[in-house]
């Protein structure tokens, strides 16, 4: 009987794992983002619930600095989130981030969440899935070469 319930318990444990996010490499993040910007959150506000009980919040966000894209300091954009879903971001109103975010019709929404938002705590570091990282490390991946392998081509001279 324990061997059954421990190989129940091991087959349940291994299908929870795809569920999981998968985890990009910091260069693989910034990479795949549009607009990498720290700020702060200017405003929350709550927005339809859909049938199965998931809440579309939209966040307005100021920005502070853009690290990559075509936005400026002080300007706001939306970016759209869910409650009730698990592994979503959850934004609090005045709070500081560096975030990863992807254009999405006439807003953005976090890369990789929960991995494309991390809070900026008050000594400037960062938390979340962005512990032990620093800006420069966000700024040198931003400034590598695409993963993907991209030969260099000079032009001809003739």
């Amino acid at each position: 009987m324990k061997n059954l319930a421990l190989t129940l318990f091991l087959v349940m444990l291994s299908m929870g794992g795809y569920a999981m996010i998968e985890t990009l490499s910091l260069e693989q993040l910034a990479q795949g983002a549009d607009l990498v910007v720290s700020g702060r959150i200017a405003g929350v506000r709550a927005g339809e619930t859909k049938t199965d009980g998931v809440e579309v919040v939209a966040s307005l966000f100021e920005i502070k600095e853009c690290l990559k894209g075509g936005s400026a300091a002080g300007e706001k954009i939306r970016i759209r989130t869910w409650r009730g879903i698990e592994d979503n971001v959850d934004f609090v109103e005045g709070k500081s981030y560096l975030l990863f975010l992807r254009a999405v019709d006439n807003h953005y929404e976090v890369f990789n969440s929960p991995q494309g938002s991390w809070p900026v705590e008050a000594d400037g570091s960062f938390s979340g899935m962005g512990h032990g990282k620093s800006i420069e490390q966000v700024k040198a991946a931003i400034a590598s070469r695409p993963l993907k392998f991209q030969p260099e081509f000079k032009p001809l001279s003739l």
